[in-house]
């Protein structure tokens, strides 16, 4: 991880902190490769209220954490959603940093916190994710981590005129080094 992820720590994500993420989805495309097909464009603050009551239920189907810097500001979102209790398994998504925290090791750290979270705190099994096939950076993050990739997903985004296709990954508890 970069020095500069060493000044992040981790925390629980609150509602007052949606309308710094709306200001992250700076164009559609950003918005979609950040989200999925899960909002429409333009962000606002009341979608993704709806979305973030979910996690304040008892045993909630998604948790969401935050990186915050040394200053108080939110670096980036990291999501543990679909979680399934009975079967011991979720998807890592909507993971994201702010603009001028790209490339600093942020989203990693974030993985790794929600990771440790989901095997140690959740006693999960089995943690899956979906890439867009184009996003290298974090294709190489998830692979650094130890996911494997499990396959292809053909044109599973529509953006404008073009498709997009993804990866599907997964790690298991047992395959996760401490």
């Amino acid at each position: 991880m970069n020095d500069n992820s060493s000044h992040i720590s981790i925390s629980i994500l609150e509602e007052g902190d949606l309308k710094t993420l709306v200001t992250w989805a700076e164009d559609e495309k950003t918005m979609l490769q950040w989200c999925g097909p899960v909002f429409d464009y333009p962000l606002t603050v009341e979608q993704l209220s709806v979305y973030f009551a979910e996690t304040q239920k008892p045993a909630p189907g998604r948790i969401i954490h935050k990186a915050v810097d040394t200053n108080g500001n939110i670096a980036g979102m990291c999501e543990l959603g679909a979680i399934d209790r009975r079967n011991g398994i979720a998807s890592l998504c909507r993971i994201f940093t702010g603009k001028n925290y790209r490339g600093k090791g942020i989203a990693e750290l974030m993985i790794s916190e929600m990771i440790n979270y989901a095997f140690g705190e959740l006693d999960l099994r089995r943690l899956e994710l979906n890439v867009y096939t184009f996003n290298l950076p974090a294709i190489k993050c998830y692979e650094k981590l130890g996911f494997k990739q499990e396959g292809l997903k053909r044109k599973i985004t529509q953006y404008n005129n073009e498709y997009w296709d993804g990866y599907f990954y997964s790690l298991l508890k047992e395959e996760w080094k401490i």
